[in-house]
């Protein structure tokens, strides 16, 4: 008998750390040379071969399979640090520069930038390939990123760019986002996935200059406020999420199936003048209900931990579609603005956040954000929800004067008979609209907390 047949089967190298499981292929991970390499699973490969280690052509056992067996399913099969060890990678396989021998650079005052050994360069055109821009905001642009290891798509991200220059005070204060996200766990809230630096450039005749960059979880819902743009018949959508092509199913194919399953009265088709007579298809009690209760366990869950976001509107709550489920989830984004109540902001002043969902009180100069005015933002997504408008009229003005003048004279909801009769026909008890009342008044004081709404939601006293 030769010696090969009665020799142990080779099993895969210790060295080799199983880092991603997709459907099709698992991601290798080597801690001695830092090397990433995708194969196919079940041990062969597509054209039928074996697979062998890359690293001393051993075949790979079914104990790859093991191990990769693992890895936590409810982050997509992905190790805990698994974009942080692409970046690894992705550093060592670079060319090294004697960065020592050179001196920080400086910006136009004359203070110490960003050095260059903090810069992650080629990591993002090494394993993303960008596909086009989601929206742009305040803090930054969001773009739509597949992310590719070897010409393999193993998945898309939204990611978030943020140019700091060299000025190490915006890039600080970029970085109190990052340090949230790595922070907060919660599955009403965007899950973060990575962040670092490297240089970039916005447009072919600008300049590449120092970014930042934050890998995030892709809502391939889109917003709350793409997702009521479409009922309310707008063609196409322009929030930082609107994207269709993501999934091209995922939005009107399930819509058309809830119409369908749960064709109800307050399905009704209703019009809007000020929509030019397009059909609208306001939300169901079940709808309304579903996404109103993922907001506020976010915003309960971030209040809990004594954080306000203070930039709460539908363009950050975010729609994901879970499996098996017609109604999408909501997930809170955007914390460019919050602010921790347990150690402030110093000298904050002035409204913060955006001026249509902002409390009354909040426009005074030098008062001092609480929770309360966040239950006022959350009031006027409850009454983006319920009427698919705002209890303002020039929200659309491009001179802001009036509807701050609108905000600060608002004497808060108050129902109206027919108000009540177009709720009660649509399935909306008379609790919702006193909810609505309570998180829309002037006083600060009468709002509820978030944890007595869920309270009440969960006792059945108040029944959206």
């Amino acid at each position: 008998m030769s010696a090969s047949s009665t020799s142990p089967p080779p099993t895969p190298p210790r060295s080799l750390i199983p880092i991603l499981q997709a459907s099709h292929q698992i991601v290798l991970y080597n801690p001695t040379s830092h090397a990433v390499s995708i194969h196919e699973r079940s041990g062969s490969s597509r054209r039928g071969k074996p697979l062998f280690c890359p690293y001393c052509d051993r075949p790979l056992s079914s104990n790859i399979e093991d191990l990769a067996s693992g890895l936590p399913s409810a982050s997509g099969g992905r190790a805990h640090n698994y974009f942080q060890l692409l970046e690894v990678s992705n550093e060592s396989s670079r060319p090294s520069t004697p960065f020592g021998s050179q001196s920080p650079p400086r910006n136009l005052n004359g203070q110490a930038g960003i050095a260059t050994g903090n810069m992650a360069e080629g990591y993002f055109e090494a394993f993303f390939r960008e596909e086009h821009r989601l929206g742009m905001g305040a803090n930054g642009s969001v773009f739509l990123c597949q992310h590719v290891l070897d010409g393999n798509v193993l998945g898309r991200f939204a990611v978030k760019k943020i140019a700091v220059g060299q000025s190490h005070d915006y890039l600080v204060n970029a970085l109190r986002e990052v340090r949230l996200l790595e922070t907060i766990h919660h599955p009403n809230i965007i899950t973060y996935h990575h962040a670092w630096l490297e240089t970039c450039r916005f447009s072919s005749f600008g300049p590449a200059v120092p970014t930042l960059f934050i890998l995030m979880q892709l809502a391939e819902g889109g917003s709350l406020d793409d997702f009521i743009r479409a009922r309310l018949g707008a063609p196409n959508s322009d929030g930082p999420h609107s994207d269709t092509s993501v999934e091209p199913q995922s939005r009107s194919a399930r819509i058309r199936a809830f119409r369908a399953a749960q064709a109800r009265p307050e399905l009704r088709r209703a019009r809007n003048s000020e929509r030019h007579g397009r059909a609208v298809h306001f939300l169901s009690a079940e709808e309304v209900k579903s996404i109103f209760n993922d907001v506020v366990e976010g915003l309960g869950f971030l209040h809990a931990k004594s954080i306000l976001h203070l930039d709460l509107k539908p363009g950050n709550v975010l729609l994901t579609w879970d499996e098996n489920k017609l109604i999408p989830r909501a997930m809170l984004s955007d914390f460019g603005t919050y602010q921790d109540m347990v150690r402030p902001v110093r000298g904050r002043t002035g409204v913060t956040g955006t001026l249509e969902y902002t409390a009354p009180e909040s426009l005074s100069i030098n008062t001092q954000p609480s929770s309360k005015a966040d239950m006022w933002s959350l009031g006027m997504i409850l009454h983006i929800l319920l009427f698919f408008r705002l209890p303002y009229d020039h929200v659309e003005d491009s001179d802001l004067s009036q509807l701050e003048f609108e905000v600060q004279s608002y004497k808060g909801f108050k129902p109206s008979l027919e108000v009540v009769a177009s709720c009660k026909r649509r399935g909306f008890p008379r609790a919702a609209l006193i909810l609505l009342e309570e998180l829309l008044t002037i006083n600060p004081r009468i709002r509820p907390s978030c944890e007595q709404i869920l309270q009440a939601l969960k006792a059945g006293k108040v029944c959206l």
